[in-house]
């Protein structure tokens, strides 16, 4: 006889900043699934209910709140082994009240950077990570020459926007120039260069991600991304211990006219189920960041749509 099929739920949670890159955290009652481990608080959506409704209605029912505003911030589907549960994140924009526990359930404000202290249930960890990113990832164009790249750099929003080196890796001067601008930067393939130079995150490309699998995972203490195209790369990463990836290419490319586009539908797909957290790359640009939200992404990368305007290609 066929196992019987485990149980699906949907569920929305809050990301409630408190304007001191503050978060807000409850823990989860022992009696309930994963429970004592700390949560982005929120509850399940009831059949046809609208997600910033059900979100409103969950942090007043759990924290107090009131006058709830939110907006998509990542969707999660995870397997755990009794159940399976689609997660959706929402970036809380306003609220009134304070927060305090209505079911009896601690609550903290948790600072940002403390966050991977907390023990939190597996479905949440790819937002703990996003909740370092930036959802902008811009890579300089390799056509530009040093000095062209530096002025870039010093026109990027280091709130909204973070950098990969792809081709500017080995260039000290470049890196330089985005530790001076307080920007988020990965280095491509070398781990001892990303050390060197302090970098946020290290991408691998897909040598980068051969080489790792024969000679064993990089010794880097920071973000570990990987360059992916299709369902196979993404096992390979996350097999890997990766913390995030690129998917591409969404749309066609001039620089890659071979290569098949996925589409946003193909996009979905493939990450659906995957703990890493995405990047949508290869024809898209700053304002396909909410769709790209709706499909799964956290965040969008590229070069042509990215790089300041005012800086020569």
């Amino acid at each position: 006889m066929p196992a019987a099929p485990l149980p699906e739920i949907v569920v929305v949670a809050g990301i409630i900043p408190d304007g001191d890159d503050r978060l807000c955290l409850s823990r989860r009652p022992e009696h309930k699934h994963q429970g004592g481990l700390w949560e982005f608080p929120g509850g399940k959506v009831e059949p046809g209910e609208p997600l910033e409704r059900a979100l409103a209605r969950e942090l007043h029912e759990e924290l107090g709140l009131e006058e709830v505003r939110s907006r998509p911030f990542l969707t999660v589907r995870h397997r755990y082994p009794d159940l399976h549960v689609t997660l959706h994140f929402r970036e809380v924009t306003a609220f009134t009240g304070e927060p305090h526990g209505r079911e009896g359930q601690p609550v903290e404000w948790v600072p940002r950077s403390g966050l991977s202290a907390r023990a939190f249930p597996a479905a949440n960890r790819p937002v703990a990570v996003a909740l370092q990113l930036p959802p902008e990832w811009v890579i300089p164009p390799e056509t530009l020459d040093e000095a062209q790249v530096i002025a870039g750099l010093s026109r990027l929003d280091p709130a909204r926007q973070g950098v990969y080196l792809r081709g500017w890796s080995d260039r000290p001067a470049v890196a330089a120039a985005c530790r001076a601008r307080g920007l988020r930067f990965w280095i491509r393939d070398d781990a001892g260069a990303a050390r060197r130079e302090g970098a946020f995150g290290l991408h691998l490309s897909g040598e980068g991600l051969t080489r790792a699998e024969r000679d064993g995972a990089p010794g880097f203490d920071g973000l570990l991304s990987v360059a992916c195209h299709d369902a196979a790369q993404i096992e390979r990463a996350m097999a890997l211990g990766a913390d995030m990836a690129t998917l591409s290419p969404v749309r066609a490319t001039p620089t890659h006219p071979e290569a098949v586009p996925l589409g946003w539908e193909g996009f979905a797909d493939l990450i659906a189920g995957n703990p890493l957290v995405f990047y949508a790359l290869g024809g898209v640009g700053p304002d396909d960041l909410t769709t790209a939200r709706a499909h799964g992404a956290y965040g969008v990368a590229g070069i042509r749509g990215f790089w300041p305007a005012c800086v020569d290609l």
